[in-house]
């Protein structure tokens, strides 16, 4: 063998190599973006506005009306629309495949669902009156793809359907 040919197989072999290791790097960035942003969106929802938001939410009865709404004191109405705020970038980020839905769903999904049953006659008021069909888009959005998982296999929730998951 010459030692031309011994070089240039070292050479492709060294290439080769190169590409294999960028695109695990590759690989293990994006694993690692998903994390981040997954960490990011669970931090997110630790604000008092947010939990506010919620929990007024929960004690609303189903089709609240937007003139009820707009009723609300100050604080709360703020803490409302905090929470819708929420809810729509979370959709446009689960859109984008930026946050897997798994876990929006694992972590979310009956607030969501119950959030929209609530708030869905507001959501269409609020529509007709800034003359705008995209007012909270994303969150009719999200909640329609919950439901959507929620017909297909039902809710199960995480404490029967890990029983038996060992660390």
């Amino acid at each position: 063998m010459n030692l031309q040919l011994i070089v240039q197989i070292i050479s492709t072999t060294a290439v080769m190599l190169g590409i294999l290791f960028g695109i695990l790097n590759l690989l293990n960035f994006q694993k690692m973006r998903k994390r981040e942003a997954a960490i990011l969106m669970l931090n997110s929802f630790q604000t008092n506005d947010f939990v506010r938001g919620l929990l007024l939410v929960f004690d609303m009865k189903d089709g609240i009306t937007k003139s009820e709404i707009d009723q609300l004191p100050k604080e709360d109405y703020l803490a409302l629309y905090m929470l819708l705020g929420t809810w729509e970038r979370l959709g446009i980020l689960v859109h984008r495949r930026e946050i897997p839905l798994d876990l929006v769903d694992d972590a979310y999904s009956g607030p969501i669902l119950i959030s929209w049953q609530k708030l869905n006659g507001f959501i269409f008021e609020f529509r007709q009156e800034v003359q705008r069909d995209t007012g909270f888009e994303w969150f009719q959005w999200l909640a329609d793809q919950m439901h959507k998982r929620e017909q297909t296999s039902s809710a199960i929730p995480a404490y029967v359907t890990h029983r038996e998951w060992k660390s």
